[in-house]
């Protein structure tokens, strides 16, 4: 037996309007502070206006949301009991308010006792819905029952995974007039998460036919769209499209999950502050050749050669290898058309730094969750040279 979750989705143009359809009169926004800025939260508010419903704002959440922050949203939310909790922001901000939409329905929980093996997380929305509305095209975090909320232990802040398939929101809502205005460097890294999920999705021990088919759908509308948004930030139909193609992008995650990929980007993120979408989007190329390099089984060859063959980068005659190998190149091609950097060096990170942090990089890769569907097994020392090699840039020959 295995599942297939996902939420309600309501995607294209002026699809923020079926904020008026949802039952519920009283509404706790969860945002952030650039969100609210660029004007988001007003169309929001607008609709919420609109159609007669009220509402409380939180707008306190910051990138890679800690404890402390999500708890005091709990409380405002607590205090206001609404019918409807709305995300409105990039993964940060959904991941605070899945936690506090848990913590709201059940309010004696703290973060702890959100884990896969509780029965009654299945009873999640009693109290209220929650609606996921995404500014940015890249966690697919509006589809997943995954958060990640960072706590400070052993003298830094760790990422700690809560989750729970009663996690996943109510609705989702994806228009792309929130992600219109992103800047063009955002666009690119959060477009690279989106790739990260499907590409690294493909490969993963949990994939299955559902996720397959939406990963080969996400990589296709990315390589399509990206390019064309790098050229023009302005094309509302590419904005459109790679807005989809995130959303396409985390049903897959959600339901097929990644590998080592995320577990390095995690853990560089964590010591470095490194964006999310740029930390996985940087080792994708290298995850990839890792575990196409594995001697003892050649299924990530077919995998990645079917890949190939059916988004017409190669022919279906070519040798499975090559095909593959094709991936790679295609990836490549797309990091240098749009200007994303291709090894870790190029974060700003001094190999002095790298040096010293290597060890705590390892050991905080054994802390991820991740690391456990890569199909090829992975040891300390692998971790380390994976390191070495993406900060270099060299390919992987392991």
């Amino acid at each position: 037996m295995w599942f297939f979750f996902s939420p309600n989705i309501i995607y294209g143009p002026d699809s923020i309007d079926f904020m008026e359809n949802i039952s519920g009169d009283k509404c706790f926004i969860i945002t952030d502070k650039v969100v609210k800025d660029l004007g988001y939260l007003k169309i929001l508010t607008d609709v919420l206006d609109k159609s007669g419903k009220k509402y409380e704002v939180f707008d306190d959440v910051v990138p890679d949301p800690r404890e402390e922050g999500v708890l005091k949203a709990r409380d405002l939310c607590l205090n206001y009991a609404p019918d409807i909790i709305i995300a409105l922001g990039g993964g940060s901000v959904m991941d605070t308010a899945k936690v506090v939409w848990v913590l709201y329905e059940f309010p004696e929980f703290s973060l702890d006792d959100i884990h896969a093996f509780r029965n009654d997380l299945y009873d999640m929305g009693k109290k209220a819905k929650l609606v996921a509305i995404p500014t940015t095209s890249g966690t697919g975090a509006e589809t997943t029952f995954i958060t990640v909320i960072s706590r400070y232990e052993d003298e830094i802040w760790k990422k700690f995974f809560f989750l729970h398939r009663g996690l996943i929101p109510t609705y989702a809502i994806i228009d792309p007039i929130f992600p219109a205005g992103m800047p063009l460097e955002l666009t690119v890294n959060t477009a690279f998460d989106a790739l990260a999920h499907a590409i690294e999705g493909l490969g993963t021990l949990w994939r299955n036919e559902f996720s397959d088919a939406l990963a080969l759908k996400a990589i296709e509308l990315v390589f399509k769209y990206l390019p064309i948004i790098h050229k023009d930030e302005k094309n509302l139909e590419a904005r459109d499209f790679l807005h989809q193609a995130a959303t396409i992008a985390g049903l897959a995650f959600g339901n097929g999950q990644v590998h080592i990929g995320h577990t390095l980007g995690h853990s560089w993120g964590s010591m470095y502050h490194v964006h999310h979408g740029k930390s996985v989007g940087i080792v994708l190329k290298y995850v990839t050749q890792f575990i196409m390099n594995d001697s003892e089984k050649d299924d990530a060859i077919k995998i990645y050669a079917k890949l190939a063959k059916q988004l017409g980068w190669v022919s279906w005659s070519e040798v499975d290898k090559k095909a593959a190998e094709k991936v790679i190149e295609k990836l490549v091609d797309l990091q240098k058309e749009v200007n994303f950097p291709m090894s870790l060096k190029e974060t700003g990170v001094s190999k002095e730094d790298f040096e010293k942090g290597l060890d705590s990089l390892v050991n905080l890769c054994f802390q991820d969750a991740s690391s456990v569907l890569t199909p090829r097994s992975t040891s300390g020392a692998e971790f380390r040279k994976l390191y070495e090699y993406a900060y270099e840039g060299r390919d992987i020959d392991f």
